[in-house]
């Protein structure tokens, strides 16, 4: 387990985008989103579609029946979790499409462009920050060319000058201010992730030796058990307990009791060389894996560790502190699980702990 449990928002939003898996919540989140889009979508075109059909506004209605027919094929398309980012998609470039063409028609008693004020939330929503904001700018081009850069008589509807530039001002303003919650909500969301992170990390993570602890040891133990089980590679667990610390606790005080755990797990460290998986499994006691090593190898290791253990220079008011430990080593070849492993490594250090007490 890494040392330090800051996580940079870049980390984080990388780690994010690989995470986004179709079972991911966020990508449930985001399916659940869209198929609410889909079901206002339908509510919305269909039976304005049918109004206007009865009222005589052909082309209208024809827009809107099949607007609504292809959100209620969209509906079904996004349970597919693999197409979601396509759900999206279609929702909003069939709205910007139809956005457009109310502006075009005016839609009905030239009401039509009031419409377009629901695109920034839908693109900001739907596509993210980055990506809406695009959409509205290819929006905005569209429609500025719609009104100023072809003939008035492009446009079935009419509307004036001073409407027009009013429309697309406003536009932008609710842009702006859609943008503006957007923006502020994501950082938000980020940032409550990254220390939801944080947070998983400390409770992970021995604060005193800065090493994975007992909760998050577990997980790397499963995967290496596994892959020596699946590969048929060796691999060992070795227990290493302080000997005496109460002892020294009651001696010199707590404070000098946690400066050894410190020194000991520091010295593990260094006598692993990052080859190996250290962590403090209790108190006193740290659990070292060590893959792709013989028992009779581990036995060597665990031999040396001691001697340096035994060797550290630890002082304090000028009175060297003597620190010895014990280990148990077991083989996970002899036992069924990781778990099993640990206990005779642990029942090992045990008998070794009697027998120098």
């Amino acid at each position: 387990m890494s040392k330090e449990n800051y996580i940079d928002k870049e980390t984080f939003t990388e780690k994010k985008s690989m995470e986004l898996s179709e079972d991911s919540p966020e990508c449930l989140r985001k399916i659940f989103t869209i198929k609410l889009f889909d079901v206002i979508g339908i509510f919305f075109t269909i039976p304005f579609g049918i109004l206007s059909l009865i009222n005589g506004h052909y082309m209208l209605s024809m827009a809107l029946l099949l607007l609504g027919a292809i959100l209620v094929l969209n509906y079904y398309v996004v349970s597919k979790k693999a197409y979601y980012k396509l759900g999206a998609n279609i929702i909003v470039y069939l709205f910007l499409l139809l956005f457009l063409y109310l502006v075009y028609s005016g839609g009905v008693a030239n009401t039509g462009s009031l419409w377009i004020y629901a695109f920034p939330a839908l693109a900001l929503f739907l596509h993210g920050f980055k990506k809406g904001l695009i959409d509205i700018s290819i929006f905005v081009l569209i429609l500025s060319v719609m009104f100023f850069g072809v003939d008035s008589s492009f446009l079935e509807a009419s509307y004036s000058n001073e409407y027009k530039l009013r429309l697309i001002f406003s536009f932008l303003v609710v842009t702006f201010l859609s943008s503006l919650y957007e923006y502020s909500n994501n950082k938000t969301f980020d940032e409550m992730n990254i220390l939801t992170e944080k947070l998983i990390n400390i409770a992970k993570q021995d604060q005193l030796t800065e090493l994975a602890n007992r909760r998050g040891i577990h997980e790397e133990m499963e995967s290496l058990y596994k892959h020596a089980k699946d590969n048929n590679e060796d691999l060992c667990v070795m227990l290493c307990d302080i000997n005496f610390l109460h002892d020294i606790n009651i001696s010199y005080g707590h404070e000098v009791g946690d400066l050894v755990i410190k020194k000991v797990a520091s010295e593990i460290q260094n006598s692993t060389q990052n080859l190996h998986t250290v962590d403090r499994w209790s108190g006193e006691e740290f659990l070292i894996l060590l893959p792709q090593t013989k028992l009779k190898d581990a036995h060597k290791f665990a031999a040396a560790l001691e001697k340096r253990i035994e060797n550290l220079n630890i002082m304090y008011d000028r009175k060297h502190i003597q620190v010895t430990v014990s280990t148990g080593l077991a083989d996970v070849d002899k036992v069924n699980s990781i778990y099993s492993a640990v206990r005779h490594a642990d029942n090992e250090m045990y008998q070794v702990k009697k027998a120098t007490s």
